[in-house]
């Protein structure tokens, strides 16, 4: 989809185009209103036209491109009453899609909104990423029966799209007062969001014990194999787990310094240099059988030794939060992006719909689908 939220009328059209032009990230080439592309300096025949926007042709190869790629990426077929349906709804929107891009640069042009060469290069060179690199791009371009130029004017496209949801950005504030009298509103409703479920704080010496990996340690190493490398791995975990064994009794033991002892033993490298510290986390922020020795100590308690796919860990309690209402001022930044958010959308939707009404758009009768037919009447 383009930078802009479709009219509430499109919502299910939406649901196919989005997953279709978020994977292409590509726009239409259609008339730049600011520099030359290759819509407005290439003459295209009458039946290579599927719609005009304010005089601006919209090109049926891009059309075609969308379609494509549309039911191969959501597997969409014809051979069903319900495959119809849905590709019916893919064309519609596509069409209307490609209306709405039409529109939005004819609109970037009207407000002085230039796209740079600098922004539009970064923004073509991550797109060929996208794309696998510069050899894909190219059978890609070749598939499509694009130049590259086409492309570079359907980047611009999108380009536009962002600035102007960047000015409208912008535009959009939200006061203290409307947070709280949303944040109150989604209280009453028992958001989960608003909810934070039972925390802890711990830190935790990890012994490193994955048995595929020291299979293939001691088969590099000792060249085993068979019966006598399964008896090598089972001898190598249980060592392993007797080191483990040894950290929790010195770790257990009064007076003991539990960061200390993670610096000096500890496998885990991402957690080492801080003492094994984990932070702060709900259940489900590692494997369960962390999660549930983790969250079954008091304050200051040491696990047993507990073993998980990576290995075997040492775990040490250091504090416990209770489930609780997220307060204001807590929630406050969240709630703030949010609603601008949807007052950006809100406004950009309500442009879109306005601009829809009044332009003047022609569309070839043989990509009239569904509601463009009332909508544009020929």
């Amino acid at each position: 989809m383009s930078s802009f939220n479709r009219p509430p009328r499109c919502i299910t059209i939406a649901a196919f185009t989005c997953a279709l032009l978020l994977i292409l990230s590509l726009a239409c080439a259609k008339d730049d209103p600011t520099r030359p592309s290759a819509a407005t300096t290439t003459t295209d025949a009458p039946d290579e036209i599927i719609a005009t926007v304010n005089g601006s042709p919209v090109s049926r190869k891009f059309y075609e491109m969308f379609l494509r790629n549309g039911r191969e990426e959501l597997g969409l077929t014809a051979d069903t009453e319900e495959g119809r349906r849905k590709l019916d709804e893919l064309r519609e929107g596509i069409v209307s899609e490609l209306i709405d891009r039409a529109l939005i640069a004819q609109e970037a042009g009207r407000r002085g909104l230039h796209v740079t060469p600098e922004r539009l290069g970064q923004t073509e060179q991550r797109e060929i990423t996208k794309l696998g690199g510069e050899r894909q791009f190219a059978a890609y371009l070749q598939t499509h029966n694009l130049t590259r130029d086409e492309y570079r004017a359907g980047i611009r496209d999108m380009i536009y799209g962002e600035l102007l949801t960047e000015e409208a950005a912008a535009q959009s504030t939200v006061s203290d007062e409307e947070i709280k009298t949303y944040y109150e509103a989604q209280r009453r409703r028992s958001d989960p969001s608003l909810q934070l479920p039972e925390r802890v704080t711990a830190a935790h010496i990890l012994v490193n014990a994955r048995p595929q990996m020291i299979s293939q340690e001691l088969q590099r190493e000792q060249g085993l194999t068979g019966a006598a490398l399964a008896a090598a791995v089972r001898g190598e975990l249980e060592r392993r787990r007797a080191r483990a064994a040894e950290l929790r009794r010195e770790a257990a033991r009064a007076g003991a310094n539990f960061a200390e002892l993670a610096r000096a033993y500890s496998d885990d490298a991402a957690t080492r240099e801080r003492g094994g510290d984990l932070g702060t986390f709900a259940h489900g922020a590692h494997t369960r059988a962390f999660d549930d020795a983790a969250f079954a100590l008091k304050p200051g308690e040491v696990s047993a030794v507990v073993e998980t796919e990576y290995g075997y860990h040492v775990i040490k309690l250091a504090g416990r939060e209770p489930a609780r209402a997220v307060r204001l001022e807590e929630a406050a930044p969240e709630i703030r992006t949010r609603l601008l958010k949807e007052k950006r959308a809100r406004l950009l939707a309500d442009w879109l719909k306005e601009a829809r009404g009044k332009a003047k758009v022609s569309i070839s009768e043989a990509y009239r689908f569904g509601g463009l037919k009332t909508e544009f009447p020929a």
